[in-house]
């Protein structure tokens, strides 16, 4: 794929993001049908990176072929050979899990271990984001209402984000599993998303 002018590939991305939340939308909506149960699955994965890649990446939609750094992070990713069967533990993890573990765990676990692997060379944040978003929805058995939503939040400012991240990588090199942090900001965050629908509920009816 050629270069991408830095005007254009902004404008990719951002038309990307808006199709891959549409895509989370129409997932969430399939899965909700009781006929439709839910599993976590690596083609759902794939897609929702493809789709947020697409036209800037070559190889959107599958599976980094070499190592991978994280700017401004002390963590390593694993190496490529391992990243398949680590996705395909992280949705054991989760299929294995959801009803034992609560909505907030889940939605925790899948963007801090997404962002740990980090199994592709572009759009690994922004496809744990969506991701889950989309699992915190499902758990809990509806689209979530109110704006801006945890997403949206997390684009607008990464600060929280990237220090639940790190936090939650620094307890993994301790040899722990703690995602509390992770848990914690997310509770924030759909805290704020509600309000919003409390704040619009008081505002007087405008023409």
């Amino acid at each position: 794929m050629s270069e991408i002018n830095p005007s254009r590939q902004t404008q990719l991305e951002i038309e990307n993001g808006f199709r891959q939340f549409a895509y989370c939308l129409e997932l969430l909506d399939y899965h909700l049908d009781p006929e439709r149960p839910f599993a976590l699955r690596e083609t759902m994965i794939l897609d929702l990176q493809r789709i947020a890649v697409e036209g800037i990446e070559r190889e959107a939609g599958r599976y980094r072929r070499g190592s991978v750094g994280i700017m401004g992070s002390a963590h390593s990713p694993p190496p490529a050979f391992m990243v398949p069967e680590s996705v395909r533990r992280m949705c054991d993890y989760v299929n294995d899990n959801w009803h034992e573990r609560t909505a907030f765990h889940l939605s925790a676990y899948v963007m801090w271990r997404l962002n740990w692997i980090h199994p592709f060379s572009d759009g690994n944040g922004r496809t744990s984001r969506t991701l889950s978003y989309l699992l915190l929805c499902l758990r809990l058995g509806y689209k979530l209402p109110g704006t801006l939503t945890i997403p949206q939040q997390i684009e607008s400012d990464k600060t929280h984000y990237i220090e639940a991240l790190e936090a939650c990588d620094a307890a993994t090199d301790g040899g722990a599993f703690d995602i509390s942090p992770m848990e914690a900001m997310l509770k924030s965050m759909l805290a704020k998303q509600l309000l919003s629908v409390i704040e619009a509920a008081d505002r007087p009816f405008s023409r």
